[in-house]
């Protein structure tokens, strides 16, 4: 074990901050880590973090100063620095309930989710104790805090909650929706676990399970905007979309800052062929949450249909720009630019399509249109009969066109 806190720590010390020779004022480690503490109360987090380094320069074996370094660090915005601290502080004490909890949220928070799903199932574990330290949850599918709680105690609904969000993450819906019953077991009153479980039925494609789960949350809180959010989802699903709507217009109504009513809305306008309306709400989507890469994609295509062809072209490129590994963008994009008569721009965002997804038919036949526009007769045969093979359907007379072939 001291070897790998070794190992550790030397990774650990690299390039640290440390107190000039001719200022420091003792060879004791617990001086620095004492002064190291009370600059934390004085909420001095730089200079604390200096005489935490010193102290474990001075005893690389002090445990209390890595807990203490880490929880600065964590202050400092440095995620990775400090959950090497707590790793190195829970080799030195293995069960210590609140090192475990703050390495296992950081490893949540930074999306480590296998991480993240092994610390919070040793959590369940651990025998519960007392702790002081307050910590504010945020749910995985909405904005904002929504939970205040303490990382011990008897309630580990907490906890079951953040494993079941895990195993969402890992895509095992299955396990995730045990963990969230789990949750609601020892908390039946919290709306968010029931809110958790019908995102994983509606991965599952079980939508009334969904749909009950979400009427649940409502039930225990009335003014839950992402559970009315999700049953107007699931109406509009239906072809409900009357009611959709009216729940979306409440939503957006008792909770304006919401990002995601809005997209749901415009989604909705889209789809209807209502393009200002539509172009309207993801304007304020867009405003309010930047850096969702589908809000910019559905924009473009709205504007594309508007006829705002360089609007829709920047917001394509916005959306890559966000997530490069949506083959939906590149297409749509390439689209823009073949219909633009930007053939051999459009094949090359076609290409990067179909390495995003191999079995993408719709890009396969598309470029093969481009390439026969540029006249490259064999190689728009060989992408259209590609596309074929995966299941687009090709007419006789464009496979006749194109590859000569009756």
């Amino acid at each position: 074990m001291y070897r790998q806190i070794l190992w550790l720590f030397l990774f650990s010390t690299s390039a640290l901050a440390q107190i000039p020779i001719e200022q420091k004022k003792s060879s004791d480690y617990t001086y620095y880590f004492q002064m190291g503490e009370k600059l934390f109360e004085e909420r001095n987090f730089n200079e604390a973090l200096i005489h935490y380094n010193e102290s474990l320069i001075l005893n690389p074996l002090f445990a209390e100063a890595y807990h203490s370094r880490a929880i600065t660090r964590e202050k400092l915005e440095d995620k990775e620095g400090a959950l090497r601290d707590y790793t190195i502080y829970l080799e030195l004490n293995p069960d210590q309930f609140d090192a475990l909890f703050s390495k296992a949220l950081i490893n949540f928070e930074m999306g480590k989710w296998l991480f993240a799903n092994q610390d919070f199932k040793k959590l369940i574990t651990l025998p519960a104790g007392e702790t002081t330290t307050i910590y504010f949850g945020k749910d995985r599918f909405s904005d904002g805090i929504n939970q205040v709680f303490t990382s011990q105690g008897a309630d580990k609904s907490h906890i079951y909650n953040y494993l079941g969000l895990t195993e969402f993450e890992l895509k095992q819906f299955e396990q995730a929706i045990i963990y969230f019953d789990s949750a609601t077991k020892y908390n039946p009153h919290e709306a968010d676990y029931f809110v958790n479980k019908g995102k994983c039925f509606e991965q599952l494609n079980q939508d009334e399970k969904a749909r009950l789960a979400y009427q649940t949350a409502v039930t225990i809180n009335p003014e839950h905007s992402l559970a009315t959010h999700n049953i107007s989802v699931l109406n509009r699903k239906t072809g409900d979309t009357v009611s959709s709507e009216l729940m979306l217009d409440e939503v957006i109504s008792k909770n304006p800052d919401l990002h995601f009513p809005y997209a749901e809305r415009a989604f909705n306008s889209m789809n209807a062929g209502a393009y200002r309306k539509a172009l309207s709400d993801y304007n304020q989507a867009i405003a309010l949450a930047p850096n969702e890469a589908s809000y910019w994609l559905n924009r473009g295509t709205v504007k594309e249909k508007m006829k705002d062809y360089t609007g829709a072209y920047n917001d394509f490129s916005a959306s890559i720009k966000l997530d490069e590994h949506n083959e939906k963008a590149w297409l749509s994009r390439a689209n823009l630019l073949y219909k633009q008569g930007q053939y051999e721009e459009a094949i090359k965002d076609y290409d990067i399509a179909i390495i995003k997804y191999e079995a993408y038919e719709t890009a396969y036949h598309n470029r093969a249109l481009a390439k026969y526009k540029l006249g490259m007769n064999a190689e728009a045969c060989e992408d259209l009969k590609k596309a074929q093979s995966l299941g687009f359907e090709i007419k006789p007379v464009m496979l006749n066109k194109i590859c000569g072939i009756q």
